[in-house]
Formats: structure tokens, C-alpha cells, sequence
């Protein structure tokens, strides 16, 4: 199996998981307008819907990091990478990939699964909240994100490697329609 060949295997795992992510959205939303209808509506605000928006977003946004990078979606300025060739882009993506996104990364997913860990065996609740809701699907949320993002750097990388020895970036993934991300 090529390089290539094998990133575009491990690329799947960020499209899943994008998607799946995306839904997160919904239920941020719907508790939201809520949260407003109650608030302003009724005069009878919620104890959860802040809770729950913050979870939620928080999650989407550690689960879509995957994605995005698979999508080239994170910020980057390009005043010289631009004008480079590819081989030289892919080297230095390669070397930034390897010395600070690895590293970054393996301690989120590390650092993550303790606090997961500590929080799933104390049940801790978060305190700060009159509904106190359990912390630890949120905290499962980072370990879970650190991993997604380490097996899209490691497809990151192979295409680094492809580039490096053909002189050419891979193609760019197919936009995809509303269909396909539903």
C-alpha cells in the first residue's frame, strides 16, 4: 500500500468523524432557543441550557478539529509558503507536523484520558452549576479528540511523504454536497 494510498484510508476517519460532530449542533441549538423561549417567553430560565451549550459546543469544536485540518481549514499565513514548491511546503508541514502537532496532540489525548479517568471514577459534577451534571462524557471528548487528531497528522504526514517524493500534492478532497453529510 502507497503512502497516499493509506492517508486516504486514515482520511475517512476524520470525514466520520467530522460529520458525526456536526450533529452536535442541533441539540446546541435547540437548547439555546430554549433556554431564550423560557427566559424571555415565560420568565422561567433554565437550570441546564447554559450547561449543556457549553458542553456541547466545546465538544463539537475539539471533535471537528480533525476534520478541519483534513479539510485545510485550520489558520495558516502563507506569505512565503505560498511561493514555495511543493516539496519544500511538504517538507516544512512535515517537520511542523512531527516537532509541535504530534507532541501537542499526544499530550491532549494523555492529559485527557486522566482527566476523564479521574472524573468517571469520582462522578464528579461540574460544581459551578445548580444542576451539577456529570463531567465525564465531556471529558471524554478531549482524549477522544487528541486520538482523531493524531491519526489525521499521521495522514498528514504520508502525504508529506508523497509529496516529497513526487514533487506533487496529492489532490484536494471533493467538496462535499449538503446530500453526502446527511
Amino acid at each position: 500500500m502507497t503512502a497516499l494510498a493509506l492517508a486516504n484510508r486514515l482520511d475517512r476517519v476524520a470525514q466520520w468523524s467530522g460529520h458525526a460532530a456536526a450533529w452536535l449542533i442541533a441539540p446546541m441549538v435547540l437548547s439555546l432557543c430554549w433556554e431564550v423561549v423560557a427566559r424571555y417567553g415565560f420568565n422561567a430560565p433554565t437550570q441546564w441550557a447554559y450547561d449543556m451549550t457549553f458542553m456541547l459546543y466545546g465538544s463539537f469544536f475539539m471533535l471537528g478539529a480533525a476534520y478541519t485540518l483534513q479539510r485545510k481549514g485550520h489558520v495558516r499565513t502563507d506569505s512565503f509558503y505560498a511561493e514555495w514548491p511543493p516539496r519544500r511546503q511538504a517538507l516544512v508541514d512535515l517537520l511542523c507536523y512531527l516537532l509541535m502537532a504530534v507532541p501537542f496532540s499526544a499530550v491532549f489525548a494523555v492529559v485527557g484520558w486522566g482527566y476523564f479517568v479521574k472524573a468517571w471514577t469520582s462522578n464528579e459534577t461540574f460544581v459551578s452549576s445548580a444542576w451539577q451534571p456529570i463531567t465525564w462524557p465531556f471529558k471524554l471528548m478531549m482524549p477522544v479528540a487528541g486520538v482523531l487528531l493524531l491519526v489525521q497528522i499521521a495522514s498528514e504526514c504520508l502525504k508529506c511523504v508523497h509529496t516529497l517524493q513526487t514533487g506533487q500534492w496529492p489532490a484536494a478532497p471533493k467538496a462535499e454536497s449538503a446530500e453526502v453529510m446527511t
